[in-house]
């Protein structure tokens, strides 16, 4: 989820102002009996409110008084944002007289018309941004001495503040003169599928972003003088709450595009695409977190690697993050135990499994702060047992629960692991096993150890979710049939279909490299009762 070490959220300073007391009074605006009737059972916007309490930057929602007279009139001046039944067109045409529009269809248009007067409010926060920020002069030129300029800050705020106005003229121009309309989906989802993916960049760079934001301020005591002085004229609010904008405005659009779905009758034209259009929005959003993540676990590996001395592995390894698609899946200190005449030994170790190896390393005794890695192992290359049966003498002292044994078979070394609790072991049990799934007719590989395969011909698509391929290119195989279809992903764009094997040859990978290098770890261990054979294939592993 979207990490809960960001700056809370922010509440638009812009419609707050404009509640004036000459205005509308101290009093709360609110509805009579027959006007609210709608929000008895099912306050869309209380419960959109509620739902937001964590990441919510807007919950500016008139609270309604049952016994307060209606003044749409007041509506229109105070400055709180608009009600689709307080729209002059909708007061003006009589449709909320008698029983002209059922309780269902108000409450859909309210929920659509949310959408359009969230995306202003929205627009007015990113304009003070722009205004106090983005576009003054001083700020810039403190951007342009960045090492990395204005963009290790800004990112690309600018095709986001781009998108919101494009989206959000269409939605004015879809209700420009009218009482109702008929669906929103439309407009929303030619911007989610051709536009949405700024917020997943852009949220992909926000902890870099807060980080670089949080260090000049640190560094640069006239930068940070600069921003404080424009925080304090902004009713105290930050610099990095205003950046967080985008991010909360996409996390809250799969709620508000629920609200209308709930709203839609099952038999209307609009249910299906609706449907289909909150789908892509979580899946945005799911990207956005992802991005989130991803990007947060890379900055904790480059703090870890500034601590780590790789000069025993640099043969295997010497950076954490010289690939860009390396994460780390689990970390964490835990013991080496050895037996030897009789006596047992335990040494501490940290233990860091990655997207594509493993790493283990001895704290350094005179600095804890540094670390000696002293064995790699690419994931491919290990093997676990979890039964671990203790000597006799030691039947009591251990607990087996907590221990399992790892080998690497490259070089063939075998450790006694004991973990720091039964539940630390299943983790590690559950992290280190491989998942390929094989059967009667279908082979699916874990995602970090797949075949590689080149196209011999070009390969034109058949079905629509088939995978066109040019003379050359190479896939990866995610699942491969014995009916000789694979479903992979193209290398160079990250697309994914189905292609026939027929098209295809498999290539050097390491995939394919450890594949061999198992074969025959598995082949000595079958010999490995036989003296003359075991001595035989030793010498084969040497080599």
């Amino acid at each position: 989820p979207i990490p809960n070490s960001l700056p809370p959220p922010l509440h638009y300073e812009s419609e707050s102002a404009a509640r004036t007391p000459s205005v509308a009074g101290d009093e709360q605006l609110g509805l009579d009996d027959d006007q609210s009737d709608y929000e008895d059972d099912d306050d869309i916007y209380g419960q959109i409110a509620a739902d937001l309490d964590d990441i919510s930057y807007d919950q500016d929602f008139i609270v309604v008084q049952k016994d307060a007279a209606p003044a749409p009139q007041q509506t229109a001046k105070s400055g709180f944002r608009e009600y689709w039944h307080e729209r002059k067109e909708v007061i003006e045409s009589g449709i909320l007289e008698g029983d002209q529009i059922s309780k269902n269809e108000r409450g859909r248009q309210e929920a659509m018309y949310e959408v359009l007067t969230s995306e202003q409010t929205y627009k007015k926060s990113l304009e003070t941004l722009e205004k106090q920020f983005i576009n003054d002069n001083l700020f810039t030129c403190y951007l342009d001495e960045f090492p990395d300029g204005p963009d290790s800050i800004l990112s690309n705020i600018h095709e986001i503040i781009s998108v919101n106005k494009r989206m959000l003229e269409e939605l004015k121009s879809l209700y420009d003169g009218k009482v109702t309309v008929e669906s929103i989906t439309g407009i929303i989802k030619s911007y989610v599928d051709h536009q949405f993916s700024s917020y997943v960049t852009y949220c992909a760079n926000t902890s870099d972003q807060q980080y670089s934001l949080s260090l000049r301020r640190s560094e640069d005591s006239d930068f940070d003088m600069f921003l404080t002085g424009r925080e304090k004229a902004l009713t105290g609010q930050n610099l990095q709450s205003y950046l967080l904008l985008p991010m909360q405005r996409i996390t809250r659009m799969p709620l508000l595009l629920d609200a209308i779905r709930k709203k839609t009758e099952d038999n209307t034209p609009d249910k299906a695409p609706l449907e289909a259009l909150h789908k892509d929005v979580i899946t945005i959003v799911n990207k956005c977190n992802e991005g989130v993540r991803r990007a947060e676990t890379r900055r904790h590996m480059a703090d870890l690697e500034k601590k780590c001395d790789f000069t025993k592995i640099k043969k295997q390894l010497t950076s954490f993050t010289d690939k860009s698609e390396r994460l780390i899946i689990r970390e964490e200190l835990v013991y080496i135990l050895k037996f030897k005449s009789g006596k047992m030994m335990g040494s501490k170790i940290n233990m860091w499994l990655f997207t594509d190896c493993l790493v283990i390393g001895l704290t350094d005794p005179k600095d804890e702060s540094k670390t000696m890695l002293t064995e790699y192992s690419p994931r491919q290359l290990i093997k676990i047992s979890p039964h671990f049966f203790p000597p006799s003498s030691y039947k009591k002292k251990l607990e087996p629960e907590r221990i399992f044994h790892l080998q690497l078979l490259s070089p063939d070394k075998k450790f006694i692991i004991q973990c720091q609790s039964a539940r630390d072991k299943a983790g590690w049990i559950d992290a280190l096993q491989k998942k390929e799934i094989q059967n009667d007719d279908e082979t699916i590989y874990e995602e970090w150890d797949v075949p590689l395969v080149q196209a011999r011909h070009h390969y034109e698509k058949i079905n629509e979710d088939d995978l066109e391929l040019s003379e050359g290119e190479i896939c990866r195989v995610l699942k491969k049939y014995t009916d000789g279809w694979c479903f992979g992903q193209r290398e160079s764009d990250g697309q994914q279909g189905w292609f026939p094997m027929s098209f295809m040859i498999e290539i050097d990978s390491d995939h394919a490299k450890y594949r061999e290098m198992i074969k025959k770890q598995k082949l000595l261990d079958i010999v490995a009762n036989d003296e003359k054979a075991a001595a035989f294939f030793s010498t084969m592993k040497k080599d």
